[in-house]
């Protein structure tokens, strides 16, 4: 049975398990099937490659142009080597474009916007039936319409608490210090530890343990998983949803 369509304009993490839910079930199936109702692209990377960070912001802006009609995943290969085996994934970034009927194809490094964009219209776009690809808002709900959760907060609750409470909250930016350096959000009280580093730097958060830590990132990705990470160490941590995208 075809899982839903459920479309998003964020690339979406995939783990083993939710591969097999959303695209291919390599442990049951001889012969590629794809599960999924839209035609995908899934990026395999890692936090410390510097091409899959010269990637990101391109696939975020595909996954923005083509919500609807195309799927974005993403798979950590550090995290999820059984999938990064599976596909003998040795180089990253590699790209997997799965089109609804056929075959999959891999694409192996950084690739520029135009090619990415060609490969999508010509491999992918068209297997979508026609009726489905001309009503797009169907399948796709616009991201503020989710419910927010105890561990997100949006870029509208973050303003109004940095003007009501500024002197009780720490934004803390988990990208790198490239990414830092040309766009940032406008706080006095704020640390850079990027996400790798993080465990190891944990020290420097003590002397905010009892005050509001927000972290964000390009997207809310990496942040996500900060959030999650200092959370189950007693930290009160809320996450940017939408990430330095997302603050206007």
């Amino acid at each position: 049975m075809e899982s839903p369509i459920i479309s998003t304009a964020k690339p979406q993490a995939l783990t083993a398990e939710s591969f097999r839910e959303k695209v291919f079930d390599y442990q049951t199936e001889r012969e590629w099937k794809y599960k999924g109702s839209l035609p995908c692209v899934i990026d395999f990377w890692a936090e410390w490659c510097g091409p899959c960070r010269i990637l990101a912001p391109i696939f975020e802006e595909l996954a923005q142009e083509y919500a609807g009609k195309v799927l974005f995943y993403k798979v950590d290969t550090d995290a999820e080597q059984e999938l990064a085996m599976v596909f003998g994934i040795r180089s990253i970034p590699s790209l997997l474009f799965v089109p609804l009927k056929g075959k999959p194809q891999m694409a192996v490094g950084a690739l520029p916007k135009p090619t990415l964009k060609e490969i999508i219209e010509k491999e992918l776009i068209p297997t979508i039936p026609t009726e489905q690809a001309s009503n797009p808002e169907q399948e796709y709900a616009e991201p503020e319409e989710e419910q927010v959760g105890d561990d997100e907060i949006t870029p509208a609750q973050l303003k109004a608490l940095i003007e009501s409470n500024g002197d009780e909250l720490l934004l803390l930016d988990v990208r790198f210090a490239d990414e830092h350096a040309q766009r940032r959000i406008d706080f006095e009280r704020q640390l850079l530890i990027p996400l790798p580093e993080l465990e190891n730097r944990i020290e420097e958060l003590e002397p905010y343990r009892d005050k509001m830590i927000v972290a964000y990132c390009r997207s809310g990705g990496r942040s996500a998983t900060a959030t999650q990470f200092l959370r189950s160490r007693g930290f009160n941590v809320k996450n940017l949803r939408g990430g330095i995208v997302a603050w206007q």
